[in-house]
């Protein structure tokens, strides 16, 4: 070894006792380090214009990847090994991060000498002599192809479950649409009052389930829907199909609703409850045509625990109200949903109908 680089070497370990041989085995010991491991090495100079920089060293784990003999690369700039698929902004980051004397770690793809690509994943530093002048740069390189098709193949599969998925809800959105259709034309030809409310009650109900059905198709992850937007659906809804029923009070509705995520298992049977007490509210609150009045909905969230009130400044409930001794179709469907959501719920008359629910979110990944 060169004594200039074995005072280079001691200079840089801080050896000061000046033993030829300690600095001597320690360099051996470090090039064997550096030509043992499995992660390609290149060290090149530190020009002023970033992209011009010459190799001047590369290890056994470098040659055995790219089948490039050291001999033929020595003195070359490292971009030779690029091509059509490398990722050039991943490039344009390198140069900006090294102009800058800053750590850089990237990926894309370089080319062997055979010509086929290869995935890579690697790190450069800057290296500074004693006045903390750059004068190196050293990359450290990892061919990651086989991972990289894993990672490919496990993309492909997921795309495809999900395009399965989305055409599933497309498929079931639009069979409710149809029966949604058919219950309509069943409205308006029915002359029984009692018959018309009914159905568009259970018109509500499917139009309910539609609305997820319809976020669903629109949402990238498929497994969540955040309430806030899916409430004020079902009230867009809702307002659409009140003509149909025989009380035409006016509502209006003030909402104050968080953010929250909620898998699809807690979304529906929640629309749903939510689509009863608004129906409940339009047919009960208010005694004549001439009333109008106001529908509070809050949905909240803290420590894991969704907070749902629904409440009107109508008449009140019943002084005998008991939802267990109760024969209404709409009030049982709200105790059978909160059961579903294993959800704490009540019902109290405040100036007006309040409905309160708590329930566990379920973690939405």
């Amino acid at each position: 070894m060169p004594d200039n680089v074995i005072q280079e070497l001691q200079s840089t370990l801080n050896l000061q006792d000046g033993s030829y041989d300690s600095v001597k085995n320690i360099s051996e010991i470090l090039l064997r380090a550096i030509q043992t491991t499995n992660e390609m090495i290149i060290i090149t100079d530190a020009p002023e214009t970033i992209g011009e920089e010459k190799i001047v060293f590369v290890n056994k784990a470098f040659e055995e990847v790219t089948q490039y003999p050291q001999e033929e690369v020595l003195g070359k700039t490292p971009t030779f090994l690029q091509g059509p698929e490398t990722n050039h902004e991943v490039i344009d980051e390198l140069v900006e991060r090294l102009s800058k004397g800053q750590h850089f770690e990237g990926e894309t793809f370089n080319y062997k000498k055979d010509g086929s690509k290869y995935r890579l994943r690697w790190s450069i530093d800057p290296i500074k002599n004693e006045n903390g002048e750059i004068t190196h740069f050293v990359a450290v390189q990892r061919n990651i192809t086989d991972e990289w098709k894993r990672r490919q193949r496990l993309q492909d599969v997921i795309k495809e479950r999900e395009l399965l998925v989305k055409e599933t809800h497309h498929r079931i959105k639009n069979n409710l649409a149809t029966v949604t259709g058919l219950l309509e034309l069943q409205i308006m030809k029915s002359d029984s009052d009692d018959v018309r409310d009914a159905l568009s009650e259970s018109m509500n109900r499917i139009q309910s389930i539609g609305a997820i059905h319809e976020k669903l198709y629109e949402t990238e992850g498929l497994a969540s829907i955040t309430i806030d937007t899916y409430i004020k659906e079902l009230i867009e809804q809702f307002g659409s199909s009140i003509a149909t029923l025989d009380n035409s009070a006016t509502i209006n509705f003030e909402l104050d609703l968080q953010p929250i995520s909620l898998k699809t298992r807690q979304a529906v049977p929640l629309g749903l409850i939510i689509n009863e007490l608004i129906t409940n509210a339009h047919k009960h609150a208010f005694d004549s045509d001439s009333d109008s009045g106001t529908v509070t909905i809050s949905c909240a969230k803290e420590d894991e625990q969704v907070t749902v009130e629904v409440s009107d400044n109508g008449k009140g409930l019943p002084n005998d109200f008991d939802i267990q001794q109760t024969d209404s179709l709409g009030l049982k469907l709200i105790e059978t949903l909160a059961k579903q959501l294993e959800a704490d719920f009540s019902f109290k008359s405040d100036n007006g109908a309040h409905f309160s629910m708590c329930f566990s979110q379920t973690t939405v990944s």
